[in-house]
Formats: structure tokens, C-alpha cells, sequence
């Protein structure tokens, strides 16, 4: 379609931006880990869905190939919300399954999801007219932000960053810390 400028308005809406978005904000994993995630991925205790074990493809990158079959795998704790999603998406059904669970029908690349999941929520966001601009990438931050308000130290292993000074530098928000800190209430005092 043409505008009055003789651009073109890019169709954004994608059939699995929803789902996507969700996996974002409750995994915090990256957009290719994301769109490469797969149903068999998913390990179980005690017959319930417990942590979702992916490829760390950035750390596999860095390493370069030859060098990259000691990298740790990515562990993502499978919480309440988590769990209520994926049951949303077909986990009942597609349990064990060597199916992506993102757009498990897809006819295009990864990279090209991937790229639509990130555009469509830029666009998307764009439309709330907040003053801010927030990217896909931002999902992460918060995910971050959160298990470290959660379990502390420990995040690092979850999140698999080389420190916690890493973390703290370029994933932590300190405002919503500050925030939430200023909110708290323990007991009712």
C-alpha cells in the first residue's frame, strides 16, 4: 500500500508474534533461541515440566566452530506462567516431539522469524505512544532483572554470563530494582 508520501506500509502481524513474545518475556532467551526451541527440549522431575535445556548459540559463536562442544547449555527454569503457556501452545500434545514449538509450521528461515518476532514488536510497541523505545531485546532485561531480584548470585548460571558483573552492566535495570524496593511491603508494615 502507498501513502501520501509514496512509501509502503510493511504488513507486521504475524500468526506467532503473540506466542513469541510471551516465550520472550517468560524465558528470556534471545530471539534465535527462541525460534529454535524445541518441544523435546523440555526435562522433566517428577513427571512435571521442570526446565527447558537450550544451545547457547552466542557463546557458540564467540568460540568459533571446532571449539564450541564445550559449551554449557542454556537452563530455563519452566515457571507458573511459563507452564500455562506452553500448555497454551501444545505441550500436551507435542511433548517430546522434535517440533519447534514457535510456528512449528513454518515454510521460511529461522532468521526470517526471528527478525519478523523483533520487528512486529518494535512496531507493535511503538503503537502504545509510551515515550519509550523499547525493543525485543528489552524482554530480556526485565526477565534478568526479575530472577536476579529472585535468586541473586545464582542468576549468572541461568542466564549464563561470564560474571555477575556482566549482569549487572548490561542486563540489570537498577530503576526497576530501586522501584520495587520502594513498593515492597514485608508483613503489611
Amino acid at each position: 500500500m502507498n501513502n501520501k508520501s509514496g512509501s509502503y506500509y510493511k504488513q507486521r502481524y504475524r500468526p506467532y508474534l503473540k506466542n513469541g513474545i510471551r516465550l520472550g518475556l517468560h524465558t528470556g532467551c534471545r530471539g534465535e533461541e527462541i525460534v529454535k526451541m524445541k518441544w523435546n527440549m523440555i526435562h522433566f522431575k517428577n513427571k512435571k515440566p521442570h526446565f527447558i535445556e537450550i544451545r547457547n548459540f552466542k557463546v557458540e559463536r564467540q568460540k568459533g566452530e571446532g571449539f564450541n562442544a564445550n559449551v554449557q547449555p542454556k537452563i530455563i527454569p519452566i515457571t507458573k506462567k511459563l507452564l500455562k503457556l506452553l500448555y497454551k501452545m501444545g505441550l500436551k500434545e507435542k511433548i517430546g516431539t522434535d517440533e519447534y514449538i514457535l510456528h512449528p509450521e513454518r515454510i521460511t528461515t529461522a532468521s526470517t522469524i526471528k527478525d519478523n518476532l523483533s520487528k512486529g514488536f518494535t512496531h507493535f510497541y511503538k503503537q502504545l505512544n509510551t515515550g519509550r523505545e523499547i525493543r525485543f531485546k528489552h524482554l530480556r532485561k526485565t526477565y534478568l532483572t526479575y530472577l536476579n531480584a529472585t535468586i541473586k548470585r545464582q542468576t549468572k548460571l541461568l542466564s549464563s554470563h561470564s560474571s555477575n558483573e556482566v549482569l549487572r552492566r548490561h542486563y540489570i535495570d537498577e530503576r526497576l530494582i530501586s522501584k520495587t524496593i520502594k513498593k515492597l511491603k514485608i508483613f503489611g508494615s
